[in-house]
């Protein structure tokens, strides 16, 4: 093996930056090349080679490449693209002028189309794959609860790829995406153009992967809208607390790396974010022990500690030593809480849950990485503090032992007992324990910089069915919220905390927690009567009225009456949205409403309206650009997905395009129906992507059970095995779900005992008929006793 270098050209920073290493490591890596010894360069431990290198294929320079690169990144299209001259980086144009175009803009940038990105925030864990391994400082993860969709859309480019023909000079730009057929399967998946090596290949960037490949122009297609519907799902990522034992990464260590990952399901955790990577902790938890791979790369002597993270707690530890005096004295202004702003949406974690109308939250963001950071110089903090000078009063800080994982962590102290137990409140957590006074230390004001962090909330929109909250509420509410991130809305609060809206977007398709303990009879909506009839007179919590843009109705249909209907959404088996195939409404009168809708919606000012799920709303349809009654299914921090309340179709549309609507327009019933499977209660999440893959966007019939507040409780009927069978009894069947044993099942009553007898009177029919072929078989074989005795027992 001998040192070469790229011979004419310099970088001009001093050192070649990882964006340019990246595009032409797949150009040089395992190619053989024609190399022209230009110069010797004397180093200090051996002798590096100046080459001239000459690509195979396109037969071009390297160091041509470089250049052009440094200077304009694709011969096409010049005019759209300037480059910065010091960096070598694609510089775009926005409302404040020219900014640099980083390395995430350069894989995902598409002038012409919208595309979007996997949003992955610090303090998310999420079960994935590894796509791609260049190092582990550079890697690419991808979501598995995308995966379906990801396999989707793959049989989607094949299709549309597959139609068109290779069209002649396409060359897309740099920064654009195109369709590209990977050389390893011919198959088609999307990327974007890096760079060209000639005039007819190029180096393109597989966005859903992360791998890098040259191609033929002539296996490139142009990118068509329906294609980028699905986000980005290559995460960039950097594996969390290592690095190289020397400057770049061993063969070794990427070896290893890739055998510990890939082909596996694995977790992966969010801690930290550097330039356009997530800073990840990966752990198999398939094997035991579980594998942690920066433990394991560590251990294995393929990697040394990352002392930048040594040196943040080592940091904090130093500031906590040098305030930790005795006897300093806190004051109330000394600490803080998270603070909360009315209308406010985030994504949070629940920590502790006593019921739904209490429970503790911590927000995702950058102050829970602060947070584990804090824990760590916290425990050692008290280790080294004596207990014998710390006296706790009633709603001080300090630091508590918690016998659950034998660590330290910030309390308050909510109550001393003259047996000298005290009762503490974790304020990060909000758990509540009952300490002896050594298991207390004095914190130091440094410890108290950083706000608490467990936030005291309740479930917004709902009350207990009793005065209290039932056990099954409680465990129902623990089992739709354990351990996933969910969107929250803030709709009130007051000194003792904040009512939240919850939504669980983890599945794909939203699912408002608080409607299905009402859909399960496990909650009331608020502002309805209470069990024993008398109207809630609690006004400890002032959540605002409804607006009528969340009381719109729906067409009903009659009970008992088997209709066939296309199903638009999936929420849960408690909510899904469905269109009937005979329209049900006065079309007259729709037309002219319709009409009225456009011309208010013309004269409405675009002002920043953010809908709520579950909301009508006025939407304006991308197909014809008119404006639409519509139903809100899921919010994002820049878009809103509607379905079209009287057509069904679904849409994702930015928040320019819906406006709030007016009761006036909520008179006429909508054409779409909301549905819940009768007869099923305490179904297993599993259940929803199972419902979806049955009914989601197909023609079914279904058989109308009854009618509460607005929900149609329905049975479906599909074929399995050639024999017909209720979606809701398969369910039962595979251990997803159980009967119901209230609530619809009462109303169902009358119309299982009609089927019932149904059932028997079909299955008698078709046992005597039975019984007739054996009796008519055993006459054949009247002289054998053991048919005799057969026959007698039949005609009994």
């Amino acid at each position: 093996a001998i040192k070469c270098c790229v011979a004419n050209v310099a970088p001009k920073q001093g050192e070649w930056n990882k964006d340019c290493v990246s595009i032409i490591t797949p150009l040089l890596v395992g190619q053989y090349c024609s190399v022209t010894v230009v110069d010797l360069l004397q180093e200090e431990m051996m002798t590096c080679f100046a080459v001239d290198v000459v690509l195979p294929g396109s037969g071009k320079h390297l160091d041509k490449i470089l250049l052009e690169m440094g200077h304009e990144l694709s011969p096409k299209r010049k005019e759209t693209k300037k480059i910065n001259p010091d960096t070598g980086t694609v510089l775009q144009k926005d409302s404040e002028g020219e900014r640099e175009k980083t390395a995430e803009d350069e894989l995902v940038q598409n002038s012409d189309l919208a595309i979007k990105v996997v949003s992955v925030s610090v303090g998310d864990t999420f079960s994935g794959v590894v796509a791609h391994i260049q190092t582990p400082e550079d890697f690419f993860c991808q979501q598995m609860h995308n995966g379906r969709q990801l396999a989707e859309l793959q049989v989607s480019l094949g299709e549309y790829c597959n139609k068109i023909p290779t069209i002649p000079n396409f060359c897309p730009a740099v920064g654009d995406v195109c369709c590209a057929q990977f050389t390893e399967d011919n198959q088609w998946y999307r990327a974007s153009v890096l760079a060209y090596t000639s005039e007819d290949t190029a180096l393109v960037g597989y966005i859903d992967y992360g791998n890098f490949e040259v191609l033929q122009a002539a296996r490139l297609r142009p990118m068509i809208p329906k294609l980028l519907e699905l986000p980005v799902q290559a995460i960039k990522c950097t594996l969390a607390g290592v690095k190289p034992l020397s400057g770049t990464w061993s063969s070794e260590a990427i070896a290893l790396m890739k055998q510990l990952l890939q082909n596996k399901m694995i977790t992966i955790r969010v801690v930290d974010k550097k330039e356009n990577s997530s800073v990840v902790e990966i752990a198999d938890e398939s094997v035991t022990p579980i594998i942690n791979v920066s433990k394991h790369l560590l251990e294995s002597g393929h990697a040394v500690k990352d002392s930048k993270d040594v040196l943040t707690t080592n940091e904090t530890v130093n500031t906590v030593k040098e305030g930790s005096a005795v006897g300093e004295t806190i004051n109330k202004t000394d600490w803080t809480w998270v603070k909360l702003t009315l209308k406010q949406t985030l994504n949070v974690l629940l920590c502790t849950v006593n019921n739904p109308g209490e429970f503790f939250c911590q927000i995702l963001d950058d102050d829970l990485l602060a947070l584990n950071v804090l824990n760590k110089s916290l425990s050692e903090y008290c280790q080294q503090t004596s207990t014998s000078v710390f006296k706790p009063s009633e709603g001080e800080p300090c630091c508590a032992f918690f016998s659950g994982d034998g660590n330290w962590y910030r309390a308050l102290v909510k109550k001393v007992s003259s047996d000298g137990a005290i009762k503490v409140q974790f304020v990060d957590y909000g758990n509540v324990e009952t300490v002896t006074p050594d298991k207390l230390r004095q914190i130091s004001s440094a410890l108290l910089k950083l706000p608490f962090q467990g936030v005291k909330c309740w479930l917004s929109g709902v009350k207990p069915v009793n005065k209290e909250w039932l056990p099954e509420a409680t465990a129902r509410f623990r089992m739709c919220t354990a351990g996933i991130k969910l969107q929250a809305r803030v709709v009130s609060f007051n000194k003792s905390g904040a009512g939240l809206e919850l939504i669980d977007n983890s599945t794909g398709c939203p699912r408002i927690i608080s409607e299905i303990l009402i859909s399960e009879k496990l909650a009331l909506k608020e502002g309805l009567p209470n069990k024993d009839g008398l109207p809630d007179t609690s006004a400890e919590k002032i959540e605002p009225q409804e607006t009528s843009s969340e009381q719109w109705q729906t067409i009903e249909l009659p009970v008992n009456e088997t209709v066939s209907v296309r199903v638009m959404e999936v929420i849960s088996p408690d909510l899904f949205y469905a269109l009937p195939s005979e329209t049900r409404v006065d079309q007259e009168k729709l037309c002219r409403l319709m009409t009225e809708l456009v011309e208010y919606c013309n004269t409405q000012n675009n002002h920043s309206f953010r809908p709520k799920v579950g909301e009508a709303c006025c939407a304006k349809f991308a197909g014809d650009g008119h404006w639409y009654r519509a139903i809100v299914l899921g919010v994002s921090q820049s878009e809103v997905k509607v379905a079209y309340a009287d057509y069904g179709c679904t849409e994702t549309l930015p928040f320019s395009r819906v406006l709030p609507i007016t009761a006036r327009y909520l008179k006429l019933p909508f054409q779409i129906i909301k549905c819940s499977l009768a007869g099923i209660m305490e179904w297993s999440p599993l259940i929803i992507d199972l419902l979806k893959t049955l009914i989601l966007n197909k023609c079914i019939k279904i058989t109308v059970k009854g009618i509460n507040e607005n929900i149609h409780a329905v049975s479906v009927e599909k074929c399995f095995l050639n024999s017909s069978l209720s979606i809701a009894d398969k369910f039962v069947m595979e251990g997803l779900a159980k009967y119901s044993n209230s609530g619809n099942q009462s109303m169902l009553h009358q119309a299982h005992a009609n089927e019932a007898s149904c059932c028997c009177t079909e299955l008698k029919k078709q046992i005597e008929k039975h019984e007739e072929i054996l009796l008519f078989l055993l006459n054949k074989h009247e002289a054998q006793d053991k048919c005799s005795e057969m026959k007698k027992l039949l005609q009994h």
